[in-house]
């Protein structure tokens, strides 16, 4: 690890050998992978001109994970709850506010991710050409690492990522990514569980972060995995509509509307037809309902434009 000492002023122009990056890897029970990723960071970043520190943040594993990461790693903490994105937000915060970093790198602890790619992921940041670096896996991945149903699963979520919130990531589940860790205070992250790669993404959009991708090599896993494809797919999914919620709300709410609306003329036009024809209303339930449809469209596109609206200002107070 570098030894430099200069205290770091924010990530403006400074150049990059007063940069301070933090890795941040969140383990849970990688005591068989942990030391041999450590490692391989240290090589891939000992001729680096930046300061940089790893730091474990880690679910208080059972089997030796947190002895390993106190005698190797820079830096070892336990999250404060439980989870993947409680883990990465923890180290987020610590390495931001406490160890004054520039950068960070979230990298996995199960050795499936390449340390060797991590300069790549800086570069564009270093140069002033990104404020997020993504990791493309679907270009280099080695046999057998993902499985079909998550490679179609993580397909289905990127694409919906991407024509949901007008993103260009191909992979946005990946798990190695850097970025300015200024955006850590621009950024809401609430997210616990594996959908923080996702929320990570939205939010640093949000904020209006240039993010760009890059390609990454992506391994087999050692040891079992802690991902399950149906419930943490379907958490991811929910993460998305709940982002597009807040970030797209006119969007949203005025789809909702829509169909509120489309279906209260469908049985509201039945009613109007018998009512210039005989004078009389006999189906009145269905008139009932016409009624609450429509006026639930007017009220869901009342509240896009007034979310709308919120979501506008407060975006202008990141500007």
């Amino acid at each position: 690890m570098n030894q430099r000492t200069e205290s770091a002023e924010g990530t403006g122009r400074l150049p990059a050998e007063k940069k301070k990056c933090v890795v941040v890897i969140p383990t849970m029970n990688e005591a068989h992978t942990l030391e041999d990723v450590l490692d391989r960071i240290s090589s891939a970043l000992h001729d680096e001109p930046y300061e940089w520190s790893t730091l474990v943040v880690d679910g208080r594993s059972e089997d030796g994970t947190f002895e390993i990461a106190k005698r190797k790693a820079s830096m070892a903490i336990y999250q404060k709850k439980k989870g993947y994105g409680d883990a990465l937000r923890t180290g987020f915060l610590y390495a931001r506010r406490v160890l004054n970093a520039d950068l960070l790198v979230m990298i996995d602890g199960d050795g499936t991710y390449d340390p060797k790619d991590i300069p790549k992921l800086l570069k564009p940041i270093l140069d002033d050409e990104s404020d997020m670096v993504v990791g493309d896996r679907l270009q280099a991945m080695d046999e057998g690492a993902m499985t079909f149903t998550n490679k179609a699963g993580n397909k289905f979520l990127s694409w919906i990522v991407r024509v949901s919130l007008d993103s260009d990531v191909r992979d946005s589940q990946c798990g190695l990514r850097a970025f300015r860790a200024d955006l850590v205070e621009s950024m809401d992250l609430s997210t616990e569980g594996m959908p923080f790669a996702t929320e990570l993404l939205v939010e640093a959009q949000f904020a209006g972060a240039r993010i760009s991708e890059v390609p990454v090599s992506y391994g087999v896993r050692k040891g079992r995995t802690k991902l399950s494809p149906m419930r943490d797919g379907f958490k991811i999914f929910g993460t998305v509509i709940r982002l597009v919620r807040d970030t797209r709300p006119l969007a949203f709410f005025g789809f909702l509307g829509l169909i509120m609306g489309l279906i209260g003329l469908f049985f509201g036009l039945g009613v109007i037809v018998e009512y210039i024809k005989t004078g009389t209303v006999s189906r009145v339930p269905t008139a009932i309902l016409a009624a609450l449809m429509l006026l639930a469209s007017f009220q869901f596109i009342t509240l896009g434009l007034v979310a709308d609206m919120i979501r506008r200002l407060r975006k202008r107070s990141y500007l």
